[in-house]
């Protein structure tokens, strides 16, 4: 769907939601290339800049929630088409963040698209800070009960650390080649949305960075306690087996057809068999409970 808006210096065209006759719109009416299209189309496009011969294309990504995805939290790509007279945003799913920009912050092709840039640098930190409320929410969770739903929630916010990690520098690195490309941030309002922008991106850098440090540091501290659980089971089990072995091995013992000694004293070796068991079974109590293996 074609979201036309037009300002005093350009034109902006919002594609959200792409089908086939926008693409083929895109290619008739806006002389796009298919490359450029495929290159829409692609869900795994990294950001970069582009120089055609009648437009530029500028890819960025931004953190979005999709329920369909194998990761709930992850990126996509915004993929930015300007020419003299036009600017185009193409997104495969809709981008609202587009819709915060302001009419003043839309002066210029350059300012606004440093702005698209900025706003998604911003969007990168709330995203963060809600993934960080359902990992400590994942921690409280499992300091109660140790889950598997939990650790598979944090598995998926992990993932989404990767994801999100790999945007912001791509940004980063996007963002430096628009600041040195000649003619583009040419204006003092321009030049500080770009170092806004950048301040944005750096301390996204530093938030995912640490971010992924505490889960990592959760992660391994659960992986340790579910190791020592699971070690102090097989402790347990194992003294278990032996305790109910002794009485095996006796009962066993008086069981075979030979001659046993106060055999004939049948009050006697009753008592004898129940002392045994009872001296053995009491001997390796008395080791679990020392050894604290119990």
């Amino acid at each position: 769907m074609f979201d036309i808006e037009k300002l005093k210096a350009f034109t902006w065209i919002n594609i959200g939601n792409p089908d086939h006759e926008d693409f083929m719109k895109l290619q008739t009416a806006y002389k796009i290339d298919e490359d450029t299209i495929s290159d829409i189309l692609d869900p795994d496009e990294q950001p970069r800049l582009e120089v055609e011969d009648d437009y530029k294309v500028i890819i960025v990504r931004f953190p979005i929630i999709n329920r369909e995805n194998d990761t709930l939290w992850h990126t996509e790509p915004l993929s930015i088409i300007y020419s003299r007279d036009r600017v185009i945003t193409v997104c495969r799913k809709r981008c609202d963040l587009l819709d915060k920009i302001k009419k003043s912050e839309k002066t210029t092709r350059e300012e606004f698209i440093l702005n698209i840039v900025y706003y998604i640098a911003e969007s990168y930190l709330r995203s963060l800070k809600e993934l960080n409320k359902r990992v400590l929410a994942s921690k409280k969770a499992l300091q109660e009960r140790i889950r598997k739903q939990e650790l598979l929630n944090l598995l998926e916010i992990e993932n989404s650390y990767t994801l999100y990690m790999a945007g912001i520098k791509g940004n980063v690195v996007l963002l430096d080649k628009l600041e040195k490309m000649r003619g583009f941030v040419k204006t003092d309002e321009a030049e500080e949305i770009a170092e806004d922008a950048r301040i944005e991106l750096g301390q996204a850098t530093e938030v995912v960075t640490s971010y992924s440090k505490m889960l990592k540091s959760i992660k391994e501290t659960f992986e340790s306690v579910i190791n020592m659980d699971s070690n102090t089971y097989i402790n347990r089990l194992t003294m278990w087996n032996i305790i109910l072995v002794i009485p095996t091995v006796v009962v066993g013992y008086y069981g075979m057809n030979m001659e046993l000694p106060f055999a004939e004293y049948h009050n006697a070796a009753t008592a004898i068999f129940i002392s045994i068991m009872v001296l053995l079974i009491a001997f390796a109590l008395f080791m679990a409970l020392r050894r604290r293996v119990y």
